[in-house]
């Protein structure tokens, strides 16, 4: 057979090679059609908010909205074989330190030990929120404004999982996103929470 001859010539590393290359464009293959998928998702939503659709092997596939300067991204991310799908909104403006909030659930208090855990001084909240800084006092200061506080809780209310701040910006996600998630009201509805959570 042809495929026979063809690795007969082959060395060892001369296949090696040849699988790499076959498992490398396959994975290209899968990215590109992915990809194509939450584009499709995601086009009407952004006519709808007057922006574009960008994609990128490493940064995925995400409406880009400027705002005041900022990039929001408002990013899907495929479910995989074992792996959930995942609605992230980002906003690509670091705020100069850490914090990562989640709903104060047993298994979240026992695996969510980094940093210090901040407190808000309203007794409902504090029972309900785990917040974890690594400058505790300046994230109490920024976190206990009404409008932060009030859209922590719609974006728990509306099953987000997590917020969180790095060097890089705001992350806000949620597993298992609908199709409700990507109505163009819905993500607008979004968006103007992540507005009111990151700028006063």
């Amino acid at each position: 057979m042809l495929i026979e001859k063809i690795f007969d010539g082959l060395s060892l590393s001369g296949i090696i090679t040849l699988g790499i290359v076959g498992f490398s464009l396959l994975v290209y293959i899968i990215s590109k059609v992915s990809a194509m998928l939450v584009q499709k998702k995601l086009k009407p939503i952004a006519e709808m908010l007057n922006a574009e659709v960008k994609s990128s092997f490493i940064a995925g596939t995400y409406i880009s909205i400027l705002n005041y300067g900022s990039e929001i991204r408002f990013k899907l991310t495929p479910a995989g074989k074992d792996s959930p799908s995942f609605l992230s909104l980002e906003l690509l403006n670091p705020v100069g330190f850490r914090f990562k909030i989640t709903k104060k659930q047993a298994l979240n208090q026992v695996f969510f030990r980094w940093g210090e855990e901040v407190k808000l001084n309203d007794v409902s909240f504090d029972e309900e929120y785990l917040i974890r800084s690594d400058k505790s006092d300046e994230a109490s200061s920024y976190l206990m404004e009404t409008k932060r506080m009030d859209a922590i809780k719609y974006f728990f209310e509306n099953n987000f999982n997590k917020i969180e701040a790095n060097t890089k910006g705001i992350y806000i996600s949620k597993m298992n996103y609908s199709d409700e998630d990507l109505t163009a009201g819905k993500a607008e509805t979004y968006l103007e929470n992540l507005n009111s959570f990151a700028r006063m």
